[in-house]
Parts: C-alpha cells; structure tokens; sequence
C-alpha cells in the first residue's frame, strides 16, 4: 500500500517541466574590417613584389642588350696584384658592372714580385696543412 507522502512527492515531481535554456550570449566582433584590412593589404604587398620583380626583369633585359664596349675598360697593368683600390677604378670607369667584371675575372697572369717580397697566396699555397 503506498503511502501519502510517496504520492504527493511524486505528483510534486510531475508538475515540473524541462526548460529549454537560454542560447548562449554572442560577442560581436569586428573581425570583418580588420579581416578586410588584411585582405587589401596583402594583395597591395603582392602587387608590390610582382611590379618590383617585373621591372627589375625589365631592367635587367635592357642592360643585357646594350652590347658593351670592352675596348673603353681600363687595363690594370700587371706589374703588381690586384688591390681594392685597382678593383674601385675599374668599377668606376667601366662600362657596366659585367664588363667591370669580366676584366677581373680575365685578369692577365703575370705579375711579378721584387725579389725580397713574395705573395701571400703562393705562400699559403706551398703550405701543407693536415687536420
């Protein structure tokens, strides 16, 4: 036999109903403009770098068909090596920076030493180094 107390609890129990809960509050963001500011940006960085690169192929094609006079480049005699200050004259007075180059590249052989000094990279070629 059930009791009083089995049933009112139970009946207590029976009138309460499930709520369905609030939705979860949402932050608004400004995501949308900053991500827009993004967006614009990279591609004005990437325009940037396609111009630059463009122009820098431009450039260089142009230089490279201008036939270069290598008659006009100053020979750097060989009585003595070559120092920094016989490479800065033949930069400055070349043509262009690859003819420049090449001559130094080219350079004649033969340089000769006085008999009392010698080269130091024929010094430290003679040297045996075992590690």
């Amino acid at each position: 036999m059930p009791t009083l107390d089995d049933d009112r609890f139970e009946a207590y129990l029976r009138q309460f109903q499930p709520v369905v809960p609030d939705g979860l509050p949402v932050k608004e963001r400004s995501n949308g403009r900053w991500r827009h500011w993004v967006q614009i940006s990279l591609a004005g960085a990437t325009a940037i770098v396609i111009l630059g690169s463009v122009t820098f192929r431009i450039i260089k094609h142009r230089v490279a068909q201008k036939p270069g006079n290598p008659i006009s480049v100053e020979m750097i005699e060989p009585t003595h090596p070559l120092r920094i200050a016989d490479a800065n004259t033949l930069l400055a007075t070349a043509p262009s920076y690859r003819s420049a180059m090449q001559e130094l590249a080219f350079r004649p052989e033969g340089s000769t030493f006085p008999k009392n000094k010698h080269s130091a990279l024929a010094a430290l070629a003679k040297e045996k180094i075992k590690l």
